[in-house]
């Protein structure tokens, strides 16, 4: 990639300073942070940001003069089999936390880059184990699901600690069935 060709792609102009230039890219991390935050994303949403990330990252290599050296983050692995459905919800909250936390403090593109893969492997590896645990219920019909609309983990974590599943938290397993279901479809075409 041509300095030309990077500084368009961040929308600056040809005469940009390197201040300018440093701003840009301080607000385009804050923004991703930002909306990676805010909209909870699926596997193959947040693939398309794995490449976006990557050309921000060969664009600022191009353009910043002072190079920052890529950065250490230490991320958790969820890797434990749950014992139960309880210890399955408590597990994906505490580690969805955990990343969150870390894309909050992250401080560069390399550090978004590892934060934004992990959350993938984290979202399928929740989606296999929620498939596996809630395999008794039935799915709602493809049409009326949202691929992005996940259940609310904290509120059915509460419901099985209470053991108070009611009707409307049994139909929004069926929903997250048929959820999950859409995107491991999406991802195989």
């Amino acid at each position: 990639m041509e300095k030309f060709d990077a500084l368009i792609k961040m929308g600056l102009a040809p005469e940009a300073s390197q201040d300018e230039i440093q701003t840009t890219f301080e607000q385009k991390l804050f923004d991703l942070k930002k909306e990676i935050l805010q909209k909870y994303m699926v596997p193959t949403l947040l693939t398309k940001k794995i490449q976006l990330v990557q050309d921000i990252m060969l664009a600022e290599f191009v353009l910043i003069e002072t190079k920052n050296n890529q950065s250490e983050v230490t991320l958790p692995v969820w890797q434990e089999q749950p014992r139960d459905r309880v210890n399955f919800l408590e597990q994906y909250e505490a580690h969805i936390s955990q990343l969150k936390l870390a894309l909050m403090h992250c401080s560069s593109f390399d550090e978004l880059l590892k934060i934004v893969q992990t959350l993938i492997i984290s979202q399928d590896y929740y989606m296999v184990l929620f498939r596996m645990l809630f395999n008794e219920f039935s799915e709602a019909l493809p049409e009326e699901v949202n691929t992005r609309e996940i259940i609310d983990t904290g509120k059915l974590l509460l419901a099985l600690k209470k053991e108070e599943l009611d009707n409307k938290q049994i139909w929004e397993i069926e929903r997250e069935h048929a959820r999950i279901d859409k995107i491991m479809g999406l991802k195989a075409v």
